[in-house]
């Protein structure tokens, strides 16, 4: 029997019942052999019936039983028929299955089937019984005549056992002749049938029902059950253990070599030797071993398997289950790998309950604090504050972390020698099954060293290293602090810009050694003849600026011009043996006059300061409207810049090789825009990239280089070259502007690129506001395996929060500071500072503007990994890099 049906190898046992049902045969079932003369004709038809229930399933159960109620219904013209069976055991319910037409009529018979006791009281032998209404019924026997609706009943009892099983009913009218002993007799063995199959069904849905809940509880526990025939060498697997074993569900039973074959080949040796000791001994085996599954996956398993002897004592089969815990043991080995790691990590651990209390804390914090696990549990960690105002900070703390699960940022804390230090501290929280706190977890780290790198860093970021003046940002602050004072108190702000005429000629032909000399030297003539209410800038390269404040007049600021030509008439002494004279090109702007906010005055200024240099040099001029010609030739290069963009035929790539300081060779290029103009012929960086910047175009520039370094990239990629770093710089606008992510992604994929062969270099600037735009950018640049750099690092700001917020691969040390390492013992601690502080961070290091072997040997003594400079090349074209790569 398979599913809910009778199976065609059973057909010849049912007709065999059958047979001896109507033959007496019948073990117990109280019924007596028909008479020999019977209805042929009913016979046959209930044969039939018989033969139809050998394919009966429990869905077609009921049809099939009434299909045969109505055929006897009609061959004995029978006004009503019904047959009620109460399988034991099995239903709770009597099944009643009727062949009337009539509504009414079968209304009142299902609800005689559901008054059980009453009609069961009816069936109080093995007797056939007549039930009529004219011989004075009892109350059980008129509440069947009166739900039959019939002058006369026939009531042929079924038992099942002792107990009463159902019976079938058949109403006649008065002028309807009832069936005779034989027909009755008959009709009692097809009856007796009807309740066998019924049964027989119910049990064996029962079976199937637990069979299929077995296998379901087998499926949700992820455990399969095994018998294995030690004497046929046959292993018989349920369908979850065939799972585990990636079996097809086709095959059922392997042999033990087939099993074996399983084993991983680390544990096979064990595992053989435990099963031998198992049935050597009669013991249970419990194991924990590994298989290899054709998928080629490695799965971890726990078997337990029993002995099963016959009455010899002999071993004839063992009988186990096993279960797939690879996950579990994944799980249990990150546990122990936490447990290394809570032991291992440099940053302290602290565990406290609920209430603040120390549970537990790591190796770390007993290095950093002073204080052993012994002296620290049990207690608060108000004890590590070093004032009781910081109590409110905790507060604070396990408020947030409470809502938002974390917190995280920088404290101080006190060790147990009494040294307050500051630490970068994290706090989470960690929840039970009920979602209630029930741990708090605080990771931190000493960041005394790097707040005094920091301290250091911020004051690079606001002073020019070289003369030790303000720098350009320290400008931007100064200069717009004195437009409001004097928009305020109505006066007058004066900009002069300073630019040295010919410094570049001093570089070549002195070195810049010299040429440093010589901005020291003025810087310190500005600083010691202005006043000191003026400020004094060093805005780059060979350009200063000064800020005038309290103006009244532009005769005043004319003065302070020719005062600073003054300045610059006297010779220079730069260390080289004889007196230098250099002049310097003014340019002069007032605000309001020339313009009301610092950029435009800025500009303006630039703009009159190169009129100056265009009228002989050693001028001062004020700006002028007639200057804004030179703003006109700014914006016609940046509309030739915009057509050069759609050509593609005019912009190039340069590349400057990046060198590996210890083994000489190169480990990567950078990526620089150059500009091959039709008529002016090579245009630099310096003079397009500023009108870029002015007319909006960096992001259309920014996407040009990308787009080409990506496809030189792919280019490189499917040439087999040895893998390198090809750095693309990527400005401000561009980055803050968002969507880099997205172009990106679509040119790895556009190209088949691996992501790690690409660095891009981000300024300080663009990383100083944690903008959701940024922070998204950010971690969509991470996800897509791309490589980041601080480009000019310490040259803007010093701040070393987003070097922990993002994540960043490298610092590349700006040139000016590489510059200084020859000439100034400042130079040199603040290299040195920035490259220890960047491999203390475990961050890539990279030196910009290498020009002399000094400057590469420092590097190299100081442990600096990468440099590029005009030392081992200049950018060179692509042919010409490809024939350096070749070397």
């Amino acid at each position: 029997m398979t599913g809910m049906s009778f199976s065609a190898d059973r057909q010849d046992h049912w007709s065999q019942i059958w047979k001896d049902l109507i033959s007496g045969k019948a073990p117990d079932n109280g019924l007596q052999k028909p008479a020999l003369v019977v209805s042929a004709r009913l016979e046959s038809l209930l044969e039939s019936s018989a033969q139809r229930f050998l394919h009966s399933r429990s869905a077609t159960l009921s049809a099939d039983l009434q299909s045969s109620l109505q055929r006897i219904a009609a061959r004995l013209q029978a006004s009503q028929i019904a047959l009620l069976l109460c399988p034991q055991g099995v239903h709770t319910q009597p099944l009643c299955i009727l062949a009337s037409q009539d509504e009414a009529s079968t209304g009142k018979l299902h609800g005689l089937a559901a008054q059980r006791e009453q009609w069961c009281g009816l069936v109080n032998g093995q007797q056939p019984r007549l039930l009529s209404a004219a011989q004075a019924p009892g109350e059980d026997e008129r509440l069947v005549l009166q739900a039959m609706a019939c002058d006369q009943v026939l009531l042929l009892p079924v038992t099942g056992g002792h107990n009463a099983a159902g019976c079938m009913l058949l109403g006649f009218n008065a002028a309807t002749p009832v069936p005779g002993e034989g027909e009755r007799s008959l009709l009692s063995t097809f009856t007796q049938l009807c309740f066998l199959v019924v049964d027989r069904l119910a049990v064996m849905n029962h079976l199937e029902q637990r069979e299929r809940s077995l296998l379901q509880t087998e499926r949700l526990a992820r455990i399969g059950s095994w018998y294995d025939d030690v004497l046929n060498n046959c292993i018989t697997f349920t369908p979850q253990a065939g799972e585990i074993f990636e079996l097809s569900p086709q095959i059922t039973q392997v042999s033990l070599e087939h099993y074996i074959a399983y084993l991983h080949p680390e544990d096979k040796d064990r595992v053989i030797s435990t099963l031998q000791h198992s049935l050597k001994t009669l013991q249970p085996s419990d194991m924990t071993y590994r298989i290899c599954t054709p998928s080629g996956l490695v799965k971890v398993i726990h078997g337990i398997g029993e002995i099963l002897v016959n009455e010899n004592g002999i071993a004839v089969a063992r009988v186990g289950t096993v279960q797939d815990i690879t996950e579990a043991h994944a799980r249990e080995q990150r546990l122990q790998q936490s447990a290394r790691v809570f032991e291992s990590t440099m940053e302290g651990v602290v565990i406290t309950n609920p209430d603040g209390l120390i549970e537990a804390v790591n190796p770390a914090f007993s290095t950093i604090t002073g204080y052993s696990e012994e002296e620290v549990r049990g207690r608060s960690v108000d004890m590590l504050n070093p004032e009781r105002r910081q109590r409110n900070v905790l507060q604070d703390i396990r408020r947030e972390v409470q809502e938002k699960g974390f917190w995280r940022d920088e404290v101080w804390n006190r060790r147990k020698n009494g040294e307050v230090f500051p630490q970068f501290l994290t706090v989470t929280s960690v929840r039970d099954e009920r979602q209630a706190i029930s741990h708090y977890v605080a990771v931190f780290a000493d960041i005394s060293r790097q707040k005094e790198s920091e301290q250091q860093l911020d004051y690079l970021a606001h002073y020019d290293s070289l003369t030790g003046l303000p720098n350009r940002s320290s400008l931007l602050v100064k200069l717009q602090t004195a437009i409001d004072l004097a928009t305020q108190k109505r006066r007058k702000v004066a900009v002069i810009t300073i630019d040295l005429d010919h410094f570049k000629h001093i570089n070549d032909s002195l070195g810049h050694p010299a040429g440093d000399r010589l901005l020291q030297e003025c810087a310190r003539r500005l600083r010691e003849r202005l006043r000191d209410s003026d400020t004094v800038v060093r805005q780059g390269g060979d350009e200063f600026v000064v800020v005038l404040e309290n103006i009244v007049s532009e005769d005043q600021v004319r003065r302070v011009a020719e005062i600073i030509q003054q300045l610059f008439a006297s010779a220079f002494d730069v260390g080289i043996g004889r007196e230098l004279f250099i002049g310097a090109s003014l340019g002069i702007t007032l605000f309001p006059d020339h313009g009301r906010d610092v950029t435009q005055l800025i500009s303006n200024a630039d703009v009159a300061m190169y009129q100056a240099k265009s009228k002989g040099r050693n001028h001062y001029q004020f700006y002028t409207n007639d200057l804004t010609q030179a703003a006109t030739d700014r914006l016609e290069l940046g509309n030739e810049l915009r057509h050069a963009l759609q050509r593609d035929d005019e912009l190039q790539l340069h590349y400057q090789p990046q060198v590996c300081i210890r083994s000489g060779r190169v480990t990567g290029v950078e990526a620089l825009i150059r500009w091959q103009h039709e008529q002016e012929g090579m245009i630099q960086p310096g003079r397009f990239l500023p009108v870029a910047e002015d007319n909006g175009l960096m992001p259309e520039l920014d996407s040009w280089v990308l787009n080409k370094a990506c496809r030189q990239l792919a280019l490189w990629q499917q040439q087999g070259i040895a893998p390198l770093i090809l750095a693309v710089n990527i400005t401000q606008p561009t980055f803050v502007a968002g969507g880099l992510v997205e172009r990106l992604k679509a040119l790895l994929d556009i190209y088949q690129l691996d992501p790690s062969w690409l660095e891009l270099e981000i300024t300080e600037g663009a990383l100083l506001e944690p903008t959701a735009q940024v922070l998204s950018t950010i971690a969509g640049l991470k996800a897509l395996g791309v490589m980041l750099a601080v480009d000019d690092f310490g040259t803007g700001y010093s701040s070393l929060a987003y070097l922990h917020r993002y994540r960043v691969d490298k610092l590349k040390i700006d040139r000016s500071f590489i510059n200084s390492v020859e000439r100034e013992e400042e130079g040199r601690v603040i290299t040195s500072t920035i490259i220890n502080m960047a491999r203390g961070l475990g961050l890539q290091i990279l030196a910009e503007g290498v020009e002399t072997a000094p400057q590469l040997e420092f590097l190299r003594s100081n442990g600096c990994e990468t440099y590029q400079g005009f030392y081992f090349s200049r950018p060179l074209p692509l042919a010409e890099l490809a024939l350096l790569l070749q070397h």
